[in-house]
């Protein structure tokens, strides 16, 4: 396990009262935020590193659909209710929505047995079939991708390994993998300095695959279908990005009778056979590839929940997914997540403070399919846009492209809004708040607006008692790609916190290398404490946040 990097905490102002701050008129019990840091902020007493390895080194990788998801999952529910939570438990989806089959990696060797030998590390996309035992194949390039290029090869392909796509070219690092928000950026971000459309920006979730293999082209050709039908051992696809790091992804729709192996490898290693196989020169691959297939998995997302007081019918949400891809453990995506809420809910319950709003835990699963587990979830409780039909089934998926509604969010809130009207819960009015974690392990800055002008001062001074560890930025911006969205989608009041990058996009975002060694114990710590005090204020708040109107509703 990493040595927990030294935190040292600042001598503490206690307080027998609470004091008005600024503007907005918000009353900081200092006694207790006080009492949240010294139980998070502490290297002696923050458990985030620990929980975050039982997630990864224990449980990891995640995928929705997998028996390691369940079994995580089943560890989080134990140690909440050892914690003393209520209402712990896993809440089933309402459908498979497309998960029929869940699926695991379970074995994986290749390597290069002539003309001579070397490993090639690597891994499966998800829901493809392995190689049912041994199998040895020559490497063919074939790069062409109609089915009219395509036919100088048939009938040339059965049992050889196919590389899908020509080596690509690798630059180096000339600037550092990994950074830190520097002033004048949050500086932009505060200024609502357009990052793109709606003042939206790239969202670090955007989903990567690696390589083109034989997605559908024009026409709804499928290269892969066609390997298939020639009998190919497997496809071969990697990345740019070089330095051993490659890119996962996978589609739950694949049907494994109808498909071949499909295998990402590092770019040097891929380079290496291309520039043999371009030289005439023979070689020959050896693999055994095992991946499982669970008919009907179930589908869940994991909820607990401290219960309030006077105001305990009300809900303030603490959020983020559970589920990640395969290629690692699932570490910055999105264990840090996981386990940054799940200790802020282990502070509030060990610091004693009390809260008025009952505070619940939600960890979704099918979030790299397209939000699916919020969305059901916020779906179940809160209500939907009615312009969205009940996506069961063929639900989009993030590996395969932005989950996003007509709108242009889940549920169809997005710059048109929602052109029908809504069906709401009668939960609906009694959520409070929503706040999510789901962009890596970077320390908390800030929080995106979304657009909600009217929190704005209020989340200002609730900044102001961890200013000190950075949290000074807020951006009425958008952000994508993250659960939050399944919230605002239908009006809730969801937001997602601006984190320091590290190395998310660089080099963990679903790779090889989204290892526990990724994960910053310093930034997990603040991450964790700060959420937990968004939390307890939001839930001892006289009312709840401000929302913002719901577009369209008729």
């Amino acid at each position: 396990m990493k040595a927990t990097h030294k935190f040292v905490i600042g001598s503490l102002v206690l307080a027998a009262c609470t004091f008005p701050l600024g503007a907005a008129g918000e009353r900081i019990d200092y006694e207790a935020i006080n009492r949240i840091k010294q139980q998070g902020l502490n290297p002696q007493t923050s458990q985030v590193m620990e929980i975050s390895s039982w997630l990864t080194d224990v449980y990891g990788p995640r995928l929705t659909g997998s028996p390691n998801v369940k079994k995580a999952a089943d560890w989080a529910v134990g140690r909440m209710k050892e914690w003393g939570l209520v209402n712990v438990g896993l809440e089933p989806w309402p459908d498979p929505n497309g998960f029929e089959r869940g699926w695991t990696n379970e074995k994986f060797y290749m390597a290069a047995v002539s003309p001579q030998s070397f490993p090639i590390p690597g891994t499966p996309i998800a829901w493809t079939p392995g190689t049912n035992g041994v199998v040895r194949g020559d490497v063919v390039l074939v790069s062409e991708m109609t089915a009219e290029d395509l036919q100088k090869f048939a009938g040339r392909l059965q049992g050889k390994w196919i590389l899908s796509q020509p080596a690509p070219d690798v630059a180096a690092y000339w600037a550092a993998p990994a950074e830190r928000l520097a002033p004048d950026e949050l500086q932009k971000m505060e200024l609502a300095t357009p990052a793109g459309p709606e003042f939206g920006v790239t969202s670090p979730n955007a989903a990567g695959r690696g390589g083109r293999g034989g997605f559908p082209g024009a026409n709804g050709f499928n290269r892969n279908d066609w390997f298939k039908a020639q009998g190919v051992a497997g496809v071969l696809t990697t990345a740019p990005r070089g330095h051993g790091i490659y890119t996962i992804g996978g589609t739950r729709a694949t049907d494994p009778q109808n498909a071949v192996p499909q295998i990402v490898i590092p770019a040097e290693q891929y380079g290496r056979l291309a520039r043999m196989v371009a030289k005439n020169i023979p070689v020959t691959l050896e693999a055994d590839i095992r991946n499982t297939y669970t008919a009907n998995p179930p589908m869940f997302n994991v909820v607990g929940e401290i219960r309030g007081t006077d105001k305990a019918d009300e809900v303030v949400m603490l959020g983020a997914h559970f589920d990640s891809w395969h290629a690692s453990t699932g570490a910055t995506d999105n264990a840090a997540g996981s386990a940054a809420m799940m200790e802020a809910m282990r502070i509030l319950k060990q610091s004693g403070v009390t809260l008025r709003r009952t505070v619940r835990i939600g960890l979704w699963t099918g979030e790299e399919q397209g939000l699916i587990g919020s969305r059901e979830y916020v779906r179940a409780h809160f209500g939907a846009c009615n312009d969205v039909p009940e996506q069961r089934g063929g639900a989009p998926q993030r590996g395969a492209a932005p989950a996003a509604a007509p709108g242009g969010a889940p549920g169809g809130r997005g710059r048109g809004g929602c052109q029908t009207g809504y069906t709401l819960k009668a939960e609906q009015p009694k959520l409070a708040a929503y706040f999510n974690i789901d962009n890596g392990t970077g320390a908390i800055h800030g929080v995106y607006l979304q657009q909600n002008d009217a929190v704005a001062p209020i989340f200002r001074e609730w900044m102001e008692p961890f200013r000190s560890i950075g949290m000074t930025t807020l951006t009425i911006r958008n952000t994508g790609g993250t659960d939050h969205q399944s919230f605002d989608a239908i009006g809730l009041p969801g937001f997602q916190f601006i984190q320091d990058p590290i190395e998310y996009d660089t080099m963990t975002h679903h790779t090889n290398l989204d290892a526990y060694e990724r994960l910053q114990p310093t930034d997990m710590m603040r991450n964790a404490t700060i959420a937990a005090a968004f939390a307890f204020l939001a839930a001892n708040r006289d009312e709840p946040l401000p929302r913002k109107p719901l577009p369209g509703r008729q």
